[in-house]
C-alpha cells in the first residue's frame, strides 16, 4: 500500500509539472506522423504563425517580427523539413493539403476551438487555403503578401516588375536565376544573394533583412515542395469559402506577390476582408516600413473586438 502512494504521488507531481503545449518557449508534437517544431511567444489570442514551406525557418520571423506579440500569443510554427521539423523523404508528402493538415492538427494539439492565423508569401498561401477548408476553426486571418497562385495576369505583372529593375546592378545576375535562364547549378543558400534585392523598394533596408538572426534555409525543404507541387493549386475561385475576417497586406512594390495580381483578387474573393496597400515597400513589408504596418494590424484588430 505504501509504495501504491508512493507511485500515486510520483504521478501527481509529475502531471502538476508536465508543460503545457502553450508555455512560452519551444516545443516539438508529433504531427501527421512527423515531429515538428513550434515556438510560443507573445500575450493575447491564439495565431498560429507558419514559416512559408519552401525553407525558411521560424526565426526569420519570430526574429524580425516581436511587435506581433503584443496583439498575439503567436505559435510559431517550422513547416515540415523547415528549421528544427521533421522532414519526409516523400515528395508526396509536400503537397499544399499537407502542409494546410499540419496546421490543423497543430490547432487541435493547442486545443483550441479557434484559432488566428497569419501568414507571409507561400505562408499566406497556407492560411488562405487553411481558410478555404477550416474558416469555421478561425476567428481572422492575417495574408501578408501572400501567393494566390501563378496565372498569365501573374506572370504578366512579374514580367512588369522585373523590367521596371532592368537598370539595376543585381538585375542581370539575379533576373536570369530568377527566369531560369542561368542554368548554374547553386543551392539555395548560394542563389539568394543574387535574388534578395528585388524583393526590396529601397536597397538601404536589405541589410536589416539580412541582420535577422539565426535565419537557416533548408535545402530539402526547397527540393521537395518543388517536386511534390506545393503553390500549384489554383485557388481564386475558392477563396469564396473563407467567412472570417482577412487583412490583405501587400506592399505596393512588390515583384513577387503583387497587389493587381495577388493581394487585389484575393479581396475581391473573400467579402470579409480588408485590403491595406502599403506604400513604398516591397515584399518584406515589416522590414521596409514596420510603423505603417502594424499600424494597419493594429487597427483592423481593434474593429474585430
Amino acid at each position: 500500500m505504501k509504495r501504491y502512494f508512493i507511485f500515486l504521488l510520483s504521478f501527481i507531481i509529475r502531471l502538476s509539472f508536465a508543460q503545457s503545449p502553450l508555455t512560452k518557449g519551444e516545443h516539438f508534437a508529433t504531427i501527421n506522423r512527423l515531429k515538428l517544431h513550434y515556438e510560443v511567444s507573445g500575450n493575447g489570442p491564439i495565431c498560429i504563425f507558419p514559416t512559408p514551406g519552401w525553407g525558411p525557418n521560424l526565426d526569420a520571423y519570430k526574429n524580425s517580427m516581436p511587435e506581433l506579440e503584443k496583439y498575439f500569443t503567436v505559435v510559431w510554427l517550422d513547416t515540415r523539413a523547415s528549421g528544427k521539423s521533421a522532414a519526409s523523404d516523400k515528395p508526396e508528402d509536400y503537397q499544399t493539403s499537407d502542409f494546410i493538415e499540419d496546421i490543423e492538427q497543430l490547432r487541435l494539439h493547442l486545443k483550441q476551438n479557434k484559432i488566428w492565423i497569419i501568414g507571409h508569401s507561400m505562408g499566406g498561401y497556407q492560411v488562405l487555403n487553411y481558410g478555404i477548408k477550416y474558416s469555421k476553426n478561425l476567428n481572422g486571418i492575417i495574408a501578408v503578401a501572400a501567393f494566390a497562385g501563378l496565372d498569365e495576369l501573374a506572370q504578366t505583372e512579374l514580367m512588369k516588375a522585373l523590367d521596371k529593375r532592368k537598370n539595376e546592378p543585381y538585375y542581370k545576375m539575379g533576373s536570369g536565376i530568377l527566369m531560369g535562364t542561368d542554368t548554374t547549378k547553386r543551392s539555395l543558400n548560394e542563389e539568394m544573394p543574387y535574388i534578395m534585392p528585388f524583393y526590396f523598394h529601397d536597397q538601404a533596408k536589405l541589410p536589416k533583412f539580412l541582420a535577422i538572426k539565426n535565419v537557416q534555409l533548408s535545402q530539402k525543404a526547397w527540393e521537395m515542395t518543388a517536386k511534390g507541387g506545393f503553390g500549384s493549386e489554383k485557388i481564386l475561385d475558392l477563396l469564396p469559402k473563407i467567412t472570417v475576417p482577412t487583412l490583405v497586406l501587400v506592399g505596393d512594390d512588390d515583384f513577387i506577390c503583387d497587389q493587381v495580381s495577388h493581394a487585389a483578387r484575393i479581396h475581391a474573393g473573400i467579402k470579409s476582408s480588408k485590403l491595406s496597400v502599403i506604400k513604398d515597400a516591397g515584399h518584406f513589408i515589416w522590414i521596409e516600413q514596420p510603423q505603417t504596418f502594424y499600424q494597419a494590424i493594429e487597427e483592423w484588430m481593434k474593429t474585430k473586438k
